[in-house]
């Protein structure tokens, strides 16, 4: 009944809201329910009011029925009107009726009460409904007791039980009673809803009588009382369920209390056929689903629903514990059974993982409870001391060993120490778990701390005998201890509080015992070791801890720091010169496997630009290239079938394998160091070290069939491909493997189909409807990747130089293009309209471009049109009040007026200083001390630092500078053979000539030419000329790209800065450039200057990478993963990198981005103050552009806003003391690399 009304109840919810909160009219809806509702007839409440009339009053009515057919009237519709009616009259008077009707009406009050005593119970806090639902209680019992009195108010024994039928049951299950009494009443109180039973007056004494029933000796009894606690757990009251718990806890306690006696010790065999321990271990088990179903509903009820449960669950583990004592008599405990049933501790699991029971569950721990702690870490412990002392094979359980029907007494002590094991470990992933150690323990002297802990797991994982499989359920204990000791070190927070030096120490045994310093470990064991390792180095703390040796000194770091030992271990793996083993003389190589475990972990630090420098000295990418292309000769020798694709992140098999197995071992360690070494192209200078092993080509293509499938780039990695697709295609080479890998193809495909809404889904039956902004949000992605892959200069060249443009008359809808090259035509194609000039979004647009690549300027140096139709500061909204840039020259609305500087020199400490000293005392004192004379002028009076001043300063540096060897290292050298020398006069290039119009027109705005437009275009021709005549004798070329294969091919910015600067004076720009070319800030300063230059070694040579990109660029990215970790995440999650922005605002030395005073400021802080400082004063942008990074980083277009737009409030001056500051903490480590390249 409890159930069909609170069904009926439910489906006419809705119609009861509708009633306008009157109980009239609630009552009306209930009244004519049968009109209105069309499933009336289908509600479990109206079958069994149903039911009980046909069984009851329908024998009645058939008897009636056939009493009155047989007087034979006839049989007209009067004759049948009369006849029912009188039956019915009948029925209704009859005792039978009245006898129904009145239990019905009984047994719904008993359901509706319990129903409003629940919800009043649930909802307590609502005080805004409680006169509302009294209202509502009363006027259903004022219902039904008015009904019950109109038929009658006898009631016979029947199937719905009174309060003193309750009393009589539970008097009855008393354990003094008679077994056929007590099973009669258990039968009868089973027959019950579990609701009417916990509501009744006589539940206390039904609950002793329900825990008797479960100690009980004879089996109808125990099962039939376990039966019920099952089904009272089904019924979704919190009450309900609380008591239920409460009630077999307190049972369990109290049969361990006085039964214990008779189960087996722990030194004996437990037998769990016999039928006590059968019926033990079905109450715990029924107790330990609650405990893992409870946590996903406990946050709806009052906290100390929680409080109670984690107290009785708690009371009953912590029962009887020996804590280390070692009594070979005691007896097992809750706890032994539990982990028996739940070895892997799932419900302390499941209790963890929310807040709002963790905490409840921690300060449990942490007071009266603690003694199960203190089990669980001396389990752990005592475990690990044993199997150290005496190594042999320890029990474990298979999966399929499920039949089993004895545990042997140490199988019982393996199972304590797998759920101990698990306790812990999951305690250890949470702050609140942590700050339980260190942790007393009475049988120790000293308290036992985390590390303790972690070191005894990983002696232990010494003795391992199984290599670990992914997804399978090993329990062993070193593959169970691996994966405890992986799950804490993947959180940062682990690492920094609980993992040190001596851990780090533990953990490089096996690997030193491998390098000929003790007895081999097992490749089990060392692929344990290679997994913890792993997790370690997907931490920034672990990364830190294995590259520092915890000193997290980057001036020095320390030679013994882990880093080096693991990258010992994996080179000379990969290279076959481990030493041999003392116990055989053959098979010194590791397995492919652990090879590449090692190999993996050496990736997770290489593949940060910190790792990298710091493992650069073991050559680890010609290592693996080396052996990569030696398991590709053997693939391809012995197989002329193609090689299925298997994911990189699988296990290798055995070397012992089959034939077949060992084929696909081959094939999975290919890709296995295809995959790592395409991760040296995860950080600029690691792609040049990829680009310098010949395998770039093939690693682009491994990537792509990997980034088609949309597949992780690792195990411990969050983000794809995208970021990786992006560095490599900031260089010549990357683009180049991109293109032929199919990469721009993919992208274009997928940029065309968003643009022509033509997915094969909904081509024809849905079209999208078309967009209203700028940029569809679908396209938008698909957009950025392509704006992503050619925001290089250098990627721009190698894809579209010496290209001709295709040339079709027409072109189909379905036609896709297949190339960058072809796509532009295939966008003209699409473009149509009127040829006369209209004032439109589209024109706007053009507009706007055509004035941005005409002028040049940083902030406050030109004027750009807007980019919206309606100007919102503008009180015209149907006015553009820009004009159109159709015709030369362009209008004087976008050339702001820039004031010339006064001529007049204005005296400064600097200009004292450099009046004031002689040729000859320029030396490295000296420039000391104009350095700290320029630092104190910047940041006091940066203004006074131009014209001549800042010229005579530079001057005398590079007089200073050329008495200094380590700064003079691009000494002037006969070139080499096969260096390009040309005596004729070259034409000028297109490029070139372009350039020197830009450079003038922008020269004259800013006032920094004197000299009329056409003969200080002649001078930067010469002066260019010149230059390119002097590089071309120091460079050799390479067919093998089209950025290598001839001079310089961007516009010398550079060059044109200095010839500006120096106010278009021909000779003086040419003297300086020649002084400036020997010196070290010439190859950064510079970038015209090391192009194909003899200088670099023929592996950077060939590559086209410049030192922009492979040193500043890297050095950029070092920093700001160490010092700002946001502004790198945000590039990250853009897609884009900071070694591009930085390449490309260096290569075109800052113009279009800074202003001009700023531009002079740059040149002269390189050139005075070191190289290094072109590092700190990019970090230094992206630092100042923090907030606007982060911003569109949201929005999704960091690219577009870094290229297009100027750099606003930047001053260096303001930043000397930032750049001071990195200064003391990066210059060795940067200047030594940027003098290495």
């Amino acid at each position: 009944v409890l159930n069909g009304l609170h069904q009926l109840l439910k489906s006419v919810e809705p119609t009861l809201k509708s009633a306008s909160g009157s109980l009239a009219a609630a009552e009306d809806v209930l009244l004519h329910l049968e009109e209105t509702d069309e499933s009336f007839h289908k509600h479990d409440f109206v079958k069994f009011i149903r039911e009980n009339i046909e069984t009851h009053i329908g024998p009645l009515v058939d008897e009636e029925i056939e009493k009155r057919s047989i007087s034979g009237a006839p049989n007209s519709v009067s004759r049948q009107e009369t006849l029912v009616q009188a039956v019915t009259g009948n029925a209704v008077e009859s005792k039978l009726f009245s006898d129904l009707t009145h239990m019905i009406c009984s047994s719904t009050i008993s359901a509706a009460s319990t129903m409003l005593r629940s919800l009043d119970e649930e909802h307590n806090s609502m005080s805004s409904d409680e006169d509302a639902e009294s209202q509502l209680s009363k006027r259903m019992k004022s219902v039904f007791s008015e009904g019950a009195s109109t038929y009658g108010s006898s009631f016979n024994q029947g199937m719905f039980f009174m309060s003193q039928q309750f009393h009589c049951i539970a008097d009855e299950l008393d354990c003094r009673k008679p077994i056929d009494i007590r099973r009669d009443a258990l039968t009868r109180l089973c027959q019950v809803p579990p609701s009417d039973v916990m509501a009744s007056e006589s539940w206390s004494q039904l609950r002793v009588s329900l825990m008797d029933a479960l100690a009980d000796s004879d089996p109808f009894l125990s099962h039939t009382a376990l039966s019920f606690h099952a089904k009272m757990f089904a019924v979704p009251n919190y009450q309900i369920m609380r008591e239920t718990y409460t009630c077999l806890a307190e049972h369990l306690i109290r049969w361990f209390k006085v039964f214990s006696h008779s189960l087996p010790s722990v030194n004996e065999p437990l037998d769990i056929t016999k039928p006590d321990i059968v019926l033990l271990l079905k109450r715990i088990r029924l107790l330990n689903e609650f405990q893992c179903e409870v946590p996903s509903i406990w946050v709806r009820y009052p906290e100390s629903f929680l409080e109670v449960i984690v107290d009785s669950s708690l009371a009953l583990l912590t029962l009887q514990l020996n804590l280390g004592k070692n009594n070979s008599g005691d007896k097992l405990t809750a706890l032994n059974f539990l982990s028996l049933i739940d070895i892997r501790a799932n419900w302390f699991r499941k209790w963890l993982h929310g807040n709002y029971s963790r905490a409840t569950l921690i300060n449990s721990l942490e007071g009266k409870y603690q003694p199960l702690l203190v089990d669980a870490v001396l389990q752990c412990l005592m475990f690990c001391r044993d199997s150290l002392s005496k190594p042999s094979s320890h029990p474990h359980h298979s999966p399929q060993d499920t039949r089993r029907t004895t545990y042997t007494p140490r199988e019982l002590r393996y199972a304590h120490f797998v759920h101990s094991l698990c306790f812990v470990s999951r305690l250890l992933i949470y702050t609140g778990g942590r700050e339980l150690f260190p942790l007393n323990v009475r049988i120790f002297s000293q308290p036992i701390s985390v590390q303790q802990l972690l070191i005894s797991w990983i002696q232990l994982i010494g003795l391992a005998k199984s290599k670990p499989k992914p997804g399978h359920k090993a329990y062993e204990a070193a593959g169970l201890l691996g994966k405890a000791i992986c799950s804490l070190c993947v959180s940062n927070a682990f690492v920094e509080e609980c993992v040190g030096n001596d851990v780090i120490a533990a953990l490089l045994v096996p690997i030193t015992s491998w390098l000929g310093y003790g007895k081999r470990s097992s490749e089990a064991c060392m692929l344990h070791i290679a997994e913890i390792l792993a997790s370690l180095t997907s931490t920034c703390a672990g990364r830190k801890l294995l590259l520092h040796g915890g000193t997290n000194n980057r001036i020095s770091p320390s030679r013994s720091a882990a880093a080096h030992i693991i990258a010992e271990f994996a080179q000379k793996s990969l290279n076959g010169n481990l030493p041999t083993s003392p116990s055989r003389s053959t098979g010194a190589a590791p397995s492919y496997q652990v090879t590449g475990a090692f190999v993996f972990v050496c990736r997770q630090m290489y593949n940060v630009c910190e790792g990298l420098l710091l493992l650069l000295e073991y050559q680890l990418h010609q290592s693996i290239a080396d052996a990569w292309k030696q398991a590709h000769v053997k693939w391809g020798d012995g197989n002329s079938a193609p090689p299925k694709s298997y994911d990189s992140n699988d296990n290798l098999d055995e070397q012992s394998s089959p034939t077949q197995s060992s084929s696909r071992n081959l094939v999975m360690w290919e890709e296995t160091l295809l995959d790592n070494l395409l991760n040296f192209a995860a950080t600029p200078k690691g792609l040049l070290l990829l680009q310098q092993t010949g395998a770039i080509n093939e690693c682009v293509a491994y990537m792509h069939s990997r980034y088609t499938k949309k597949l992780q780039v690792s195990k411990c990695e969050k983000f794809g491909y995208g970021v990786m697709v992006t560095q490599v295609a900031a260089t010549a080479a990357g683009t180049s493997a991109l293109q032929k890998a199919g990469f721009l193809r993919a992208i274009i495909h997928e940029l065309w189909v968003h643009l022509e809404h033509a997915t094969d889904e909904i081509r024809m039956t849905a079209p999208r409807p078309f967009p209203l902004q700028p940029i569809d949000r679908a396209v938008h992605k698909s957009f950025m990747g392509l704006v992503n892959v050619l925001s290089s200069y250098q990627a721009v060249h190698e894809l579209f130089y010496q290209q001709s443009l295709p040339n079709k008359s027409s072109y189909g809808f379905r036609e896709i293009p297949e190339s960058p090259v072809v796509s532009f035509p295939f966008c003209q194609s699409h473009v149509f309209g009127l040829s006369e000039m209209i004032i439109d979004q589209l024109s706007i647009e053009r507009n706007y471009l055509l004035v941005k690549t005409h002028t040049i300027g940083g902030e406050g140096e030109r004027l750009l049109p807007s980019r919206n139709l309606f100007d919102p500061h503008q009180r015209r909204q149907n006015n553009y009040v820009w004009p159109l840039f159709h015709h030369f020259p362009i209008p004087k609305e976008y050339s702001p007026t820039i004031a010339a500087q006064p001529s007049m020199k204005k005296e400064s400490a600097l200009s004292r200083f450099l009046s004031s000293t002689k040729s000859a005392e320029k030396n490295r004192q000296w420039l000391d001390q104009l350095r700290a004379t320029l630092i104190k002028v910047m940041k006091s009076a940066a203004s006074t630092v131009r014209g001549g001043v800042l010229i005579e300063t530079i001057e005398k540096t590079l007089q200073a500078l050329e008495r200094m060897p380590e700064e003079r290292v691009f000494k002037k050298s006969p070139p080499k053979a096969g260096a390009n020398r040309d005596p004729s006069t070259p034409s000028t290039p297109l490029v070139q000539t372009i350039g020197v119009k830009l450079a003038i027109r922008y020269g004259k705005q800013v006032n920094a030419l004197k000299a009329n437009p056409e003969t200080a275009a002649g001078n930067l021709t010469a002066v260019l000329r010149s230059c390119g005549q002097f590089l071309s004798q120091q460079q050799s070329y390479s067919p093998a790209l089209k950025l290598t294969s001839g001079p310089y091919p961007c516009h010398d910015w550079f060059v044109s800065t200095v010839f500006l600067m120096l106010s278009g004076s021909k000779d003086r720009s040419i003297g300086m450039l020649l002084k400036i070319s020997e010196l070290l800030c010439s190859g950064y300063l510079w970038p015209a200057r090391l192009h194909a230059s003899i200088h670099l070694s023929d592996g950077v040579r060939a590559s086209g990478i410049p030192p922009l990109f492979s040193c500043t660029g890297h050095h950029v990215e070092l920093i700001l993963q160490t010092e700002h970790p946001l502004i790198y995440s945000a590039f990250r999650m853009s897609g884009y990198t900071p070694s591009q922005i930085t390449q490309h605002w260096l290569t075109q030395c800052f113009w279009n981005y800074l202003s001009w005073t700023q531009i002079t400021h740059y040149v002269l802080t390189i050139v005075t103050m070191g190289s290094d400082y072109q590092v700190y004063i990019c970090v230094s942008l992206l630092k100042h552009l923090q907030h606007e990074i982060l911003s569109h980083r949201q929005t999704q277009d960091l690219q577009v806003f870094l290229k297009e737009n100027a750099i606003k409030g930047f001053l260096g001056s303001e930043w000397f003391d930032y750049m001071i500051k990195l200064e003391q903490s990066y210059r060795s480590t940067v200047l030594t690399s940027m003098r290495n390249i």
